[in-house]
């Protein structure tokens, strides 16, 4: 991670910030792929059996974990804390939301995959998936049942690898730091910019 660039959490605490859809998508964010189930329930990484139960499940946020994002010329982190995420789960079933799925953030919402379970990685309390054994409890994941043929070939041959996850997020400085090229902007500069970054997300 490049600490030149600030890092900003993730809040959902205003009342027209949320997340409200789940992306099928080529490159995750989170960079982590999709776990299949086979006929059988066993779990598989990176291939699907013939005799398939069209389930499958993944990541949609790690954690705190620093994910990039660029703004025009402007870059910086945004991180999602488990008290984040947990309320964004919370609003996401709250709206109706669960069924939300699209590809590539397309905006197009697809028939025939839908959620069969949402859950936060809580390892105190035996809520640990297999295979995700790495990312920090507080982690979100979720588990679709797919039904829509054409979207089932593109998981199986690998156009879809994971899930990101489509919001409106309020952003609050986390760590300040300047980058190279902005040695003369100050801090309460880049919180304007930051501002005008959020009313931009929810005009969309």
């Amino acid at each position: 991670m490049d600490i030149k660039l600030p890092i900003y959490k993730a809040s959902v605490s205003s009342e027209d910030s949320a997340m409200f859809a789940i992306s099928l998508v080529d490159f995750p964010a989170t960079e982590s792929d999709f776990l299949f189930f086979d006929e059988d329930k066993k779990l598989i990484k990176f291939s699907v059996e013939n005799e398939e139960k069209r389930i499958v499940r993944g990541l949609v946020m790690s954690c705190n974990q620093p994910i990039y994002r660029r703004y025009g010329d402007y870059e910086y982190y945004i991180v999602f804390d488990k008290e984040t995420i947990r309320q964004m789960s919370e609003k996401y079933f709250k709206f109706g939301f669960q069924n939300n799925v699209d590809t590539n953030h397309d905006e197009n919402y697809v028939d025939g995959v839908n959620l069969v379970q949402m859950f936060i990685k809580d390892s105190e309390n035996g809520i640990s998936p297999k295979g995700f054994e790495d990312y920090e409890d507080g982690s979100l994941f979720a588990e679709f049942h797919v039904q829509n043929d054409e979207i089932w070939e593109q998981i199986k041959n690998g156009t879809y690898k994971g899930f990101s996850l489509a919001g409106v997020f309020d952003l609050i400085p986390e760590e300040f730091k300047k980058q190279k090229s902005q040695d003369e902007t100050d801090y309460e500069e880049c919180l304007k910019l930051i501002e005008k970054i959020n009313k931009k997300l929810k005009r969309k």
